[in-house]
């Protein structure tokens, strides 16, 4: 009797812990059905703020209020980077004074003479590269890291023809094709595996993306390798509205028609992750340059996801 009961009890012990296990055709991670995590373990997000500005010549619309202006607008605007075009006339040292100013310890330019791409950040930036003499840049650009996000500023050539007048009108549109193929090539093509990119400036360009308001016969060959380089167009793939850069009210007295020539491209990883895109137009922006800013935020994984 006693066998008898021990074999009864151990077969229970088996009935019991075969309910316990998982039936073969279950799916623990069933793509329909959202994945519980333990909140006090699990990664939250933090919201990344970026903004793209050609700022006119060294903002030299504010140099005689000694960029004050310039600092409170920056201060309200709060972003965490900031990428500019056009640091004309300053220093690596002087353009890290002014950012200071509007709390961003970090600064960097890709030169310092001529029309210099340049960025200024709250957190430290790492330089990847300065794309200047090795490859055909008429501005250069930067190919920097922030947290572990790699960035990318540029300012395309700005002509029609080609360099030395080289040409017929139009050429320059050949020209800023050997541009963007070169920071490519130096960028996001060169390190495929790394997920998180963004590639912003003045690309002195139209995109296919704005076919609807422009001109037939556009050229659009420069931002269409662009987008088939794994990047999106931050604006445009997230609205249906068109937003124009240039000109601005300052610069609308040359009766130029309403263009974007300025862009936020931000690879899947990023994009999937914005939340807000789009053209900073108020009275500053109106009135101290020729060009809008690009702003976005985006959520950002600090295990890179």
């Amino acid at each position: 009797m006693i066998q008898i009961l021990r074999r009864l009890a151990f077969g229970a012990t088996l009935l019991a812990a075969a309910a316990l296990l998982p039936a073969c055709d279950d799916d623990p991670a069933a793509p329909d059905e959202e994945l519980k995590t333990d909140p006090g373990t699990s990664v939250q997000p933090e919201t990344l703020r970026f903004i793209n500005y050609n700022i006119l010549e060294g903002m030299k619309l504010d140099k005689a209020q000694n960029f004050d202006n310039f600092v409170a607008w920056v201060k309200e605007k709060d972003p965490d980077f900031m990428a500019l075009c056009e640091c004309n006339k300053f220093t690596e040292e002087s353009l890290t004074a002014l950012a200071n100013r509007y709390g961003h310890p970090y600064a960097i330019l890709c030169k310092e003479t001529g029309y210099p791409v340049g960025l200024t950040s709250k957190y430290p930036i790492e330089l990847r590269n300065r794309l200047l003499e090795d490859v055909p840049l008429w501005h250069g650009a930067l190919h920097l890291r922030i947290k572990d996000i790699n960035v990318v500023v540029l300012h395309l050539y700005p002509f029609g023809t080609y360099p030395n007048g080289q040409g017929a009108a139009g050429t320059g549109d050949a020209y800023r094709d050997t541009e963007i193929n070169c920071i490519l090539d130096s960028t996001i093509r060169r390190y495929p595996v790394e997920p998180l990119w963004l590639m912003s400036g003045d690309f002195n360009s139209y995109s296919p993306k704005d076919a609807d308001v422009m001109p037939a016969n556009t050229y659009y060959q420069t931002h269409t390798t662009v987008l088939r380089s794994g990047y999106s167009d931050a604006l445009r793939d997230r609205h249906s509205q068109f937003f124009h850069t240039v000109p601005t009210a300052y610069s609308s007295g040359d009766g130029s028609a309403l263009r974007r020539i300025d862009y936020i491209y931000a690879s899947q990883a990023v994009m999937r992750e914005i939340t807000y895109s789009g053209v900073i137009y108020d009275e500053f922006t109106a009135t101290h340059s020729d060009h809008y800013p690009v702003m976005i935020e985006f959520r950002h994984y600090p295990s890179g996801k």
